[in-house]
């Protein structure tokens, strides 16, 4: 505990409260005037307050005061740490001292500093959630731990009563100050995409060690002395080099920066003369202004590049939705055109189908009608025959490639009653069983072969049977996806049986075809033949037995049609 004592004449008694204005009393202190206690700079015992980081204006009462001389009398707590003592008094009229003195020095070393660190802080909490966000060391995450140490530094500053022992709380100052300078370093080193993973950890290491011998020798003024003296010479160093790679950038930003650094290094500079006992007394700090003032400038700095980045991104996305829009119509328009080109070529496919449909149906039968008759060769009924069936064979042709949907009940529909309508004037009798609403849908193609084989089964009923009824039947097995066509009649029936074999499958797989027994002869028949090959089904032509007598066998043309589930 160190004294101070003043004398201070009065010619007459006060008749106001007199002022007592102290610029600073390192570390606290309490006041006497005339041996009596007034009080102390703050409230608690000596040892745990700071007031040595603001002015202070005591508002004595008259009773105090006594004419003549009298006595003022400062108790003063110091340690070997730091460069204590106590400031020149000033006595007076207390709104002359306070608008004076105690106001803006208030001003200038508590609210000005408390302020900027809150700004800081602030934007360096903002810049911690980006780094966070971005997932990555960049600058944010350096300008954020630099702030928050910084913060943690100028809590000396606007905390008088530390919620904590005096000692822990003069070790995490001055290990806050220390650590928050090597921070800087790093996040100007960032700031230019000069930090390397050696020079990163080679900082933090130092820091982490430094950190810990400062506490471990008691905050000794010699230790942090010399372990300051590095990361003095560094920020002397910086601006110099921080300019040089602002030449090579050209980048506005990075001027700004080299400022920003250069203020830094010349409050440095005047707090290292101060803090080594070089300097005034009642002098301020600069490096609480400088950092809080510099990082709020960066930070500031940082936010408006961050608003500019999210401005690009949102242009350069437009940009790409627009480009994609563009490219999507593009698509869509040539899309189009080779759907309508696809559509053409199936159109025209499907026309030379049909053309060649009617080629090889009943265009080469009326070709061949024509020549037989210039020659004589046909008689009229045989004539009318084939022109009905030619006239079957049209109508078959047009129902089933006209057949959009592909479902082939609808065709089959058409096929009875197209079939009932032209045997309606014979003796015949036709019964249908109908039994494929589950079938799956079924090309025009495949139909048209089907139908085909069917009208070719019965042109030889009709031709050569003898038949008085025929059974027409169309059933689909859905487990097994096997569709079974049956003709059979009640008529003379034939010799031998034709199994006409081919692979299971659709249109587009070759079949096998093998004659079992007597081979059969006659066009209608090879035509059933190919038709079953075409479609990769089986066929077989046998008695139906549908009539008891011996002498009407009757004929059952079957065929099987494996289709797609």
């Amino acid at each position: 505990m160190v004294s101070y004592t003043l004398l201070l004449d009065l010619a007459t008694l006060p008749e106001k409260p007199l002022g007592i204005y102290v610029p600073k009393m390192s570390l606290s202190g309490n006041v006497y005037v005339n041996g009596q206690l007034f009080g102390a700079c703050e409230r608690g015992q000596l040892k745990e307050v700071r007031c040595l980081h603001r002015p202070y204006l005591f508002t004595t009462p008259t009773t105090f005061w006594k004419l003549g001389q009298n006595e003022i009398r400062f108790e003063i707590f110091a340690n070997g740490r730091q460069n204590n003592g106590l400031s020149s008094v000033t006595v007076g009229v207390i709104h002359a001292l306070e608008s004076r003195f105690y106001q803006w020095r208030y001003w200038l070393q508590v609210d000005l500093v408390t302020g900027l660190t809150w700004l800081s802080g602030l934007l360096g909490v903002m810049a911690l959630v980006v780094a966070v966000a971005l997932r990555k060391g960049s600058v944010h995450l350096w300008f954020g731990l630099t702030s928050m140490a910084n913060a943690f530094a100028n809590s000396g500053v606007f905390m008088s009563r530390p919620p904590i022992d005096s000692e822990w709380f003069s070790w995490i100052v001055f290990a806050s100050r220390f650590a928050s300078g090597h921070l800087l370093i790093l996040m100007f080193a960032s700031f230019f995409d000069k930090l390397t993973p050696r020079i990163q950890w080679g900082v933090l290491a130092y820091t982490v060690l430094s950190v810990a011998l400062i506490g471990l020798s008691g905050n000794n003024r010699l230790w942090v002395t010399v372990l300051y003296i590095p990361l003095l010479l560094t920020i002397i160093c910086m601006p110099a080099l921080l300019f040089y790679w602002t030449w090579k950038t050209r980048q506005v930003k990075h001027i700004f920066a080299s400022i920003m650094m250069s203020l830094i290094t010349v409050a440095s500079s005047f707090d290292w003369l101060r803090f080594t006992g070089d300097s005034s007394f009642v002098g301020m700090y600069f490096i609480p202004y400088s950092y809080s003032g510099v990082l709020f400038m960066f930070g500031g700095m940082l936010l408006v590049l961050l608003a500019f980045a999210l401005i690009r991104s949102q242009n350069q996305s437009a940009e790409l939705e627009l480009r994609v829009a563009e490219r999507t119509d593009e698509l869509n328009a040539l899309h189009d055109r080779l759907l309508n080109t696809e559509i053409d070529r199936s159109r025209t496919q499907e026309r030379q189908h049909m053309l060649q449909d009617m080629h090889d149906g009943f265009g080469s039968q009326l070709v061949i009608a024509k020549m037989m008759v210039e020659q004589n060769q046909m008689s009229q009924e045989s004539l009318g025959r084939l022109l009905e069936e030619s006239i079957g064979d049209l109508y078959l042709l047009v129902d089933t490639l006209g057949n959009s949907d592909n479902y082939l009940p609808n065709a089959l529909v058409d096929f009875r009653f197209r079939t009932q309508q032209r045997l309606a004037g014979t003796p015949l009798k036709l019964h249908w069983n109908l039994e494929v609403e589950h079938a799956p849908e079924v090309s025009p193609e495949v139909v048209l072969q089907i139908l085909r084989l069917v009208q070719e089964a019965l042109n030889n009923a009709l031709k050569h049977a003898k038949a008085t009824n025929i059974h027409l039947e169309f059933t689909y097995d859905q487990v097994g996806g096997l569709l079974t066509v049956s003709v059979a009649d009640d008529g003379v029936g034939i010799d031998s049986t034709v199994s006409i074999v081919g692979i299971v499958g659709i249109v587009g797989i070759v079949g096998i075809v093998g004659i079992v027994g007597q081979p059969v002869r006659g066009r209608g028949q090879k035509n059933m033949m190919a038709r079953a090959r075409a479609v990769g089904g089986r066929l077989s032509v046998s008695n139906s037995h549908l009539s008891l007598s011996s002498s009407q066998p009757g004929t059952l043309v079957q065929l099987l049609v494996p289709l797609p589930h």
